[in-house]
């Protein structure tokens, strides 16, 4: 049975084309951040990631607030190994949006490819984020 996220994230694949759909969540008790859904992961990896806030693709965009856009993983800003889903998922592109579920940006959504592709629209992602984030509200990936 397909769960209401997951058929979310399925449609958000198809409008983008994208390989995965990712989105990680900010524990409030451990104060670590975690990836709870990844969508045609390559392995599990991502099962067993623990990042800090400030750290990595998601804890840059719940500590910033802002969108990371990244065109090719050639030009990150720090080494490769800073970004643990990027080598895990081997993605060469993605968007990474941060996700308000309650007073703070607490989760993220990511849109990734594994080859270098053309980085959606807001437009294009904006609706399937708010949809999200509506359903990580309603306590859903608790």
């Amino acid at each position: 049975m397909v769960t209401p996220l997951e058929e979310m994230c399925n449609e958000l694949e198809e409008e983008v084309d994208a390989c995965v759909i990712a989105i990680a969540k900010f524990d409030y008790h451990s104060k670590q951040i975690q990836w709870k859904y990844v969508s045609h992961p390559l392995n599990d990896k991502y099962k067993r990631m623990v990042i800090s806030y400030g750290s990595g693709v998601a804890g840059t965009v719940m500590q910033t607030g802002r969108t990371f856009l990244c065109r090719s993983r050639k030009d990150l800003p720090l080494v490769l190994s800073k970004y643990p889903i990027v080598l895990a998922e081997k993605l060469q592109s993605f968007a990474a949006i941060p996700l308000r579920t309650g007073h703070l940006f607490d989760a993220v959504l990511l849109i990734g490819y594994r080859n270098e592709h053309d980085l959606p629209s807001e437009q294009q992602w904006r609706p399937y984020a708010a949809r999200i984030s509506n359903y990580l509200k309603q306590g859903g990936l608790s």
